[in-house]
Formats: structure tokens, sequence, C-alpha cells
């Protein structure tokens, strides 16, 4: 080989050389360039992800830190602040501080203002974007339950519910705007100087700004929702209607509590679950049974017993089913029934007391008839009455429920209520333990009685605030009387809606008297 063919050679392994080192460079840009990609394709993924957002506004913006509360408070302060302090510094500042920085205690103070002011807007800006995503998602639910032919929009309580979430993404808007043209109008006074009078009026009309931001944001948070949990709309539901006499007891009254979509789902588990009942087993005292068992698992009924309990009336495909339900886990079961618990104490307490007898072995007949009645307590807006009554003779009897009241509405209501001969079997003479193999435990025994008595559930209106009474009779048709009790109750306003309510207000009317107040000095200055 000739000298010329050997530097042929090596020119053409150094151009191979540069060529792959050209090809490595371009591959590891590829890979950065793909890398920035995923990253970003996964920032946008979580700003879009609404259990990520409910997360960090749970933990820090709306609850938990309350950043949405804290932070206009201190900027509020920091408004006084900048505002006695506009023309004079203090002392210690003009000795110690303003000689090195060279600018006044109140120009300190409203870069302070600003720096806040951002860290409210960013945090408003995620709460809004977060109950936006709620609102859509909502949205999408029903449209997929409509294209399932499911119609949710006829069921009671979806117009209220719907008003409900537009107007709380409606005050969202609001409380994002009043803040941003309070960081403008803070930003103002960088220009005029807060000495002067002009910037003296941009404080005032920022100041009036950020406390109709405030206000705006107090009234939403009476009513929290989130799609994130599947049982994030049951604060915000308030059911406008319910049955007077439970058929199916402890079915009705979750269905009762249950908002739009998350009845539509109950509907069809109730469905499934019936079609796995055991053979010999009636359908509708597998409901009642398996509503007993979860109560009692929010109550500490441990697992291993609950799984055993419902082997007694489904089939092993159908305990499968209720474990491995999308929906209606255990755990979405004790979030609910804790809710109606909330809504309806008078009921669990009713019942309560109930299986104390049963436990007992105390058997608290009054001329052949298990009667129970209990109400709330402390009474806000309405008052739920109920009643249980199982007839344990051998006869049919005819009885009247009368309910009277001079302090509610209405004061003077009779139901007349045919009550069937019942089994004596729900109500054994000896004691009865919470949870054993069989149809001999209180869980078994409750729902028969639960399924074959009689339970009214009637709304009570109050008329005025204070000490209040309620009596409830069993009578004859005849009119006299068999079993009566009398109830007093207190009727107060609820406290914490009445401060954010008239914390609002309050915080509204300043502020759009500031926006006044700063609009007639401006107009009176240029004149």
């Amino acid at each position: 080989m000739g000298d010329e063919d050997l530097a042929t050679s090596f020119e053409e392994a150094d151009d191979s050389v540069e060529a792959s080192k050209e090809d490595a460079e371009h591959k590891s840009l590829s890979e950065s360039v793909e890398r920035m990609k995923k990253k970003t394709m996964t920032s946008m993924k979580k700003w879009n992800d609404e259990e990520f957002l409910y997360a960090l506004d749970r933990q820090l913006i709306s609850s938990g830190i309350r950043l949405l509360l804290f932070l206009p408070a201190f900027a509020i302060l920091a408004f006084f602040g900048a505002w006695s302090q506009a023309t004079t510094s203090p002392d210690w500042w003009n000795d110690f501080v303003e000689p090195s920085i060279g600018q006044s205690f109140a120009s300190i103070l409203v870069v302070l203002v600003f720096v806040i002011l951002l860290g409210y807007i960013f945090s408003m800006a995620v709460h809004r974007h977060r109950v936006n995503l709620s609102i859509m998602n909502f949205r999408n639910k029903v449209k997929e339950a409509e294209e399932l032919h499911l119609s949710v929009r006829s069921l009671h309580g979806y117009d209220p519910l719907e008003k409900l979430l537009n107007k709380s993404a409606s005050k969202h808007f609001f409380a994002l705007i009043y803040s941003m043209l309070a960081i403008l109008s803070i930003s103002a006074i960088f220009f005029y100087g807060i000495q002067s009078d002009t910037g003296r009026n941009f404080l005032l009309l920022s100041f009036s700004f950020t406390v109709l931001s405030l206000g705006q944001h107090i009234y939403t948070r009476s009513s929290h929702f989130n799609m994130a949990k599947r049982t994030g709309l049951l604060n915000s539901y308030q059911p406008p209607v319910h049955p007077s006499t439970l058929d199916m007891v402890l079915s009705d009254l979750v269905k009762s509590q249950l908002d739009p979509l998350l009845k539509t789902d109950y509907d069809a588990f109730v469905k499934d679950v019936e079609k796995h009942v055991k053979r010999g087993t009636e359908p509708r005292f597998a409901r009642e049974k398996m509503m007993m068992i979860l109560y009692k698992h929010s109550k500490g009924l441990d697992l291993s017993s609950v799984f055993d309990e419902f082997g007694e009336i489904l089939t092993k495909n159908g305990v499968q089913f209720v474990k491995e339900h999308p929906v209606f886990t255990i755990e979405q079961w004790l979030t609910i029934i804790e809710h109606i618990e909330i809504r309806t104490p008078a009921f669990f307490r009713m019942i309560g007391r109930i299986e104390e007898d049963l436990s007992a072995g105390r058997k608290t007949l009054r001329d052949g008839i298990v009667f129970e009645v209990d109400m709330e307590n402390i009474v806000h807006k309405k008052a739920n009455l109920f009643t249980f009554m199982h007839n344990l003779s051998d006869e049919s009897r005819t009885l009247v429920l009368r309910v009277q009241s001079p302090d509610f509405r209405p004061h003077d209501l009779a139901m007349t209520y045919r009550l069937e001969p019942g089994e004596t079997k729900w109500w054994p003479d000896e004691a009865v333990p919470i949870a054993q193999k069989g149809n001999d435990d209180i869980l078994a025994v409750m729902s028969g009685l639960l399924r074959d008595g009689t339970v009214a559930w009637q709304t009570m209106l109050p008329e005025r605030y204070g000490e209040a009474t309620v009596s409830v009779r069993l009578e004859e048709v005849s009119g006299e009387l068999l079993i009566g009790s009398q109830m007093n109750v207190r009727i107060r306003p609820e406290f914490k809606e009445r401060i954010r309510s008239t914390s609002s207000l309050i915080l509204s009317l300043i502020g759009v008297a500031g926006i006044i107040a700063a609009s007639a000095i401006a107009i009176f200055n240029f004149v």
C-alpha cells in the first residue's frame, strides 16, 4: 500500500469517527428533547388531573393551611400598616434600616402586599381550575349516563345541584378577577409613590378589591364539592324530597341522601346484587341485612365478620362482586354511612335503642306494639322526626300516628297506618348477640324488624328560635291514646353558616364602599 492510499484511509477513518460523534450528539440531543417533552406532558397532565389538584387544594389552599384565607388576611394587615405609615416611617426604621436600603417603611409594606397578592392569585387560580375541572367532570358523567339511557337530569335535586355548581363557578371567577384588579392597583403605587395622594388612593382601591375577592371566596366555603372522589358531591347535595313512610328502611334512607349521579349507580348496584342472592333468601331481606352489616362495620364490626355475614345472604360470586365493585367499595360505604348519620342522627339513635333492648333481652311492648320515636336535639333549618312501629300481635291493627307542636309546621299532623301481624321471632325473649352464624343475631333480627315494621319520616319546619316541644301520640281510630311521647328540642341557627354569610356580606359592603370612596377622591382631585 502506498503513502497516498494510507493517507486516504486515515482521512476516511477520521470522517467516520466524526460522523459517529455527530450521530451520538444528535441522538443525545433527541433523547434530551424527548425527555423534556415527557416532563412537560407529565406536568400538563398533573394540572389537568383533578385528583392531584384536589389533594393540593385540600392540603394547602382551601383546607389544611387555608392559603385562600390567611394570605388576604395578612395582606389586609399590611394595607393598614402601609396606610398608617405612608408619610412618616418609625424612628427605628429611619435610624437603622432606611439609610441602608433607601426605602421607606410604607414602600416595603407595599412590596410585601404585592408579593402576598401574587401568592393569593396563584392559589385562587389553582382552586378555580380545580372547581372548573370538577364541574366539567360532573357534566361528562351526566352525558355518559344519558348515553346509557339513564335519566339523571329528571331526578329530584338535579336542578338545585347544577345551579349550586354554576353559582360556585361564577363566585370563584369574580374572586379571581377582583384579586387581579387588586394587584394592578397596588402596582400603580410603584409609579406614583406611597407618599402621594394618588398613591394612597390606589392603596385604598387595592384594599377594596382584595376585600371583595375575599368576600366572594368566603361565600363558596359552605359548598365543598369535587369529582375526584365518587362521594364528593354529597356535602353539597340537599335532598328536596324523601319518602314519608320508608318501605325498605335502610335502602330508602341511603337512596334519599345520595346525589343524582351516585343514586343512578346505586340503582344499578342493587340490581346486580339481587342477582347474587342465595336461593331461599328474600331479596328485600338480603338488601336490608347487607345495609345493616355495612352500618355495623362502620361501628367496629371487623371485615372478616362482614364478609362472613355477606356469605349468609349472597353467593360466593356475590360476595366477590361486592368486594370488587368499582364504585361502592367498602371505604365508600363508610363515607356514605357517616354522611347519612350526620344528616339523620335521630334515626340511628332510635334503632340504637332497639338494639340495646335486643342485646339485653328486654321486650318493651305496649299493647303488643313496639314503638320508638326520636328527633334531633338541636334543630337548625329543619327537623327529622322518625317513628318506628311494629305489630307483634296475631291480628292486624289500624292506628293513628298524631304529631302535635306549637313551634313547628305542621302544627297538627295525623296519619293512619294499618299494621299487619308481625313475626314474633323478630323479637326473641333472650339476649341476642351482635353477629353469629345464622339469623339469630342482631344483624338479622334488626333487618327483619325494619323490613316488617313501619318507619315514618316527617320533616318538621321550625317557626321560631329557642326551646320547642313536640308531642307524638299513637292512638286508636276512635281517638283512644295507646302510647304517647313528648320531646323537648332547641331551635337555633347554624352558627358556621351564619358566620360565613355575614362575613361575606360585610366584606362585600366594605369593598364596594372603598371603591366608591376611591373613585370619589380621584374625581375630586381631578376637578
